[in-house]
């Protein structure tokens, strides 16, 4: 659920984050700000409103601004890695990691749920393998993203 921060949402976010499964933080690259919205804000967010194992993937966007680069790559990894999140920095212009970051979330998020499956049942349920190539459209891999995770609910 993208919200961008506004508050008239505040309850519908609670309920929705309690039910999630993974989320996708995504910062600007060029905005300082931005990147500490995702530190604080967006980090308490979670950590108060999600389940607690929820798998979390922190991405840099607009690497195709490089040159307006506030926040560096070595930023971004750190927080990461201090909050056990997955890293990635893209380009929605260029398209460039776009579909890996969805890729990575998707495998991470696919993994705990067979995981949990195993231990709950015997029957074991599984998303069916799949590669996003970086010609897929955005609009696609969100749509493949929800179509293969309602499979098993």
């Amino acid at each position: 659920m993208d919200t961008g921060g506004q508050e008239k949402f505040d309850s519908v976010n609670k309920q929705y984050y309690q039910r999630a499964d993974c989320c996708m933080l995504v910062y600007d690259i060029t905005n300082l700000e931005s990147f500490n919205q995702c530190k604080t804000f967006y980090k308490q967010e979670i950590e108060n409103n999600c389940k607690k194992d929820i798998k979390v993937i922190l991405v840099g966007n607009k690497t195709d601004l490089e040159d307006q680069r506030k926040v560096t790559t070595k930023q971004g990894a750190d927080f990461a890695d201090e909050n056990g999140y997955s890293f990635k920095e893209t380009s929605c212009e260029t398209n460039l990691n776009v579909a890996s970051a969805f890729e990575t979330i998707i495998i991470m998020t696919n993994n705990d749920i067979n995981k949990k499956n195993q231990q709950n049942s015997e029957d074991k349920l599984e998303i069916e393998k799949f590669k996003l190539s970086n010609d897929d459209s955005l609009k696609d891999i969100v749509f493949l993203f929800c179509l293969k995770m309602e499979k098993n609910e």
